[in-house]
């Protein structure tokens, strides 16, 4: 459910921490902790508040947004945890279509970063849908038209729209009508 600054305040006990700091508290916790069941669990705290636009300016305040695409880069990189990499995408999912999200992961080369993950995790339905969705949900970026003309992305995605999975199969026919294929 989608929240108000009142509501926000009412549910914020008296002497509590509020949203701002306590999404700010979670991406240092991320970054000074080695243990993954931690780094986990602060990964799908982030990708959760990234659900409510509420909490989009303070994601982006805390940089969370670059934290989930540096969890990507680092999976393309070499071995990354699962769930860290599915909470990354859904958490830059969440939050990519506030403007300022969506254009640094456009500055950032993350549509080829996204176009390369979907290689690499083809055949995990999870990963592989929410990258499809944070594409569709980039269309308007500048550097979506490179995408386009990629013709191993074309392929990729003439595969996916065949896929037994129904979930991906329509997920990636609809990509493909709006990107004009």
């Amino acid at each position: 459910m989608f929240s108000t600054r009142e509501r926000l305040k009412r549910r914020t006990p008296e002497g509590g921490i509020n949203r701002r700091d306590y999404i700010h508290l979670l991406v240092d916790e991320y970054y000074e902790t080695s243990n993954l069941e931690a780094q986990q669990q602060v990964t799908a705290n982030l990708a959760n508040f990234a659900y409510d636009p509420i909490n989009w300016q303070f994601l982006l305040q805390a940089k969370a947004h670059e934290l989930f695409y540096e969890i990507l880069q680092q999976s393309g990189q070499g071995v990354v945890d699962r769930l860290l990499v599915l909470h990354a995408i859904v958490g830059l999912t969440n939050i990519a279509l506030h403007s300022a999200a969506a254009e640094f992961i456009d500055r950032s080369n993350g549509l080829t970063q996204l176009n390369e993950l979907l290689k690499k995790h083809i055949s995990d339905c999870e990963i592989v849908c929410n990258i499809l969705t944070c594409l569709s949900f980039l269309l308007d970026e500048p550097r979506i038209k490179t995408l386009k003309q990629d013709a191993s992305f074309s392929k990729l995605l003439s595969e996916l729209q065949k896929s037994n999975n129904p979930r991906i199969a329509n997920l990636a026919t609809v990509l493909s009508e709006d990107l004009g294929r």
